[in-house]
């Protein structure tokens, strides 16, 4: 029970609220958590709101929607038609503010729906105070645009030291991981290898139009012709395959690929990178900007030798070592071998981030189907650790960015 100070002060923001409707606020959420809003203490100032019982999953009648200053909806993050409604209805009314109910609200998730373009969230049950105070922020962060600043998709890049060290093998199954959450973040991955790239082919797909497509749009791209371009998988994961034919790699221009990768970065929740061996200016470029690089060695002379020269190479160009994880792939569990993950710290004078178990026959299965290796064993010491690198990748990115 609220005190009559405190009910004087909904009192007044609720009044000082309605000056600022231009149309009413539309609240839509199940008929038990309707009812006990409208009978919970503070809620005469939403009593003329427009309420609409529905489940969690079902429609939203269009013609309530088009009547609506500001939406409060229910939404059940495990239930895809759920979900479904927040990008609905912003093709309805694109510039409606969105406030989201749910329960068990978390940051990570929170994070996953402001990129979606929602408003703000709030918990269920529903508090009428919470709800107040959230429109109001939401209205005056709407009458001044200029704070309004979207925060962009972290660029998780990988590199290899030397060629054929399963590093395309682990961005894919990388990205794949940061989708496999229960927050559904929208992941994509680039194919960069724009000479040797075989990414599309590892997923079994077969793209209708590719990376040479975004870059030939130069200063036209837009957010649907990345749409059109990527294709889906069925990890969730969206796929910019490489050029089906060979181009130069010094075709490729710096300003034309950041111009495409702010776009996914706004797109997307994560971008993933797939980069060539090759180190030219682009590729310099794009490792300068990541939020994270995933460096692939394996344990061998010669991998170690040129990751090593590649860590020199980043230290000149002023590459903040702490955004670098050194990932050991194909590893195995022995009791003794010719070279330790120890002796992988040693040479590199850094510590290895993760050990990736090597699985050759589920792999191998995997890649001749066209699915990932989750897909054949979910509980594979592979795809085990791969999931343990993404919960820290993302720990690191999602600490950067807060």
């Amino acid at each position: 029970m609220i005190d009559m100070g405190h009910g004087e002060y909904i009192l007044d923001r609720g009044k000082e609220l309605e000056l600022q409707l231009t149309a009413p606020i539309t609240v839509v959420a199940s008929g038990e958590y309707i009812d006990s809003l409208k009978a919970s203490a503070g809620a005469n100032w939403i009593s003329d709101a427009n309420f609409i019982a529905v489940d969690p999953g079902d429609t939203i009648p269009e013609a309530e929607v088009n009547t609506s200053g500001i939406i409060v909806f229910e939404v059940d993050p495990t239930v895809p038609r759920s979900m479904e409604r927040i990008r609905k209805l912003h093709a309805i009314r694109p510039g409606m503010p969105q406030i989201v109910a749910m329960k068990n609200v978390d940051l990570k998730l929170v994070r996953t729906l402001v990129r979606e373009g929602v408003a703000d969230v709030v918990e269920l049950p529903f508090a009428a105070e919470e709800i107040l105070q959230t429109v109001v922020a939401v209205l005056e962060t709407k009458g001044h645009p200029a704070e309004q600043e979207v925060e962009l998709a972290p660029v998780i890049a990988v590199t290899r030291a030397v060629g054929g060290s399963g590093a395309t093998t682990i961005a894919s199954h990388l990205a794949a991981s940061l989708a496999d959450d229960d927050a559904r973040p929208r992941v994509c991955i680039f194919d960069l290898d724009i000479q040797s790239g075989r990414l599309a082919e590892v997923l079994g797909i077969t793209p209708r139009r590719t990376l040479s497509d975004l870059l030939e749009a130069g200063k036209r791209i837009d957010a649907s012709l990345m749409q059109s371009v990527a294709e889906r998988h069925a990890s969730g994961v969206s796929v910019i395959a490489a050029p089906g034919e060979i181009i130069p790699i010094e075709a490729v221009k710096a300003e034309d690929l950041a111009r495409i990768l702010e776009i996914a970065r706004n797109e997307y929740d994560y971008v993933v990178l797939d980069l060539p061996s090759n180190l030219t200016n682009w590729t310099l470029n794009v490792l300068s900007k990541a939020d994270s690089v995933v460096m692939v060695v394996e344990q061998t002379l010669a991998s170690l030798r040129q990751a090593r020269r590649r860590l020199d190479l980043f230290k000149n160009l002023g590459l903040d070592h702490r955004l670098i994880s050194i990932v050991v792939n194909k590893t195995e569990r022995k009791l003794f071998s010719a070279i330790s993950l120890g002796d992988v710290e040693k040479a590199l004078g850094r510590p290895v981030t993760a050990g990736i178990a090597l699985d050759s026959a589920t792999l191998a299965s995997a890649q001749d189907q066209g699915v990932l290796a989750r897909s054949i064993k979910r509980k594979s010491a592979f795809v085990s650790d791969l999931d343990g690198l993404a919960e820290t990748i993302a720990a690191a990115v999602e600490g950067a960015h807060r």
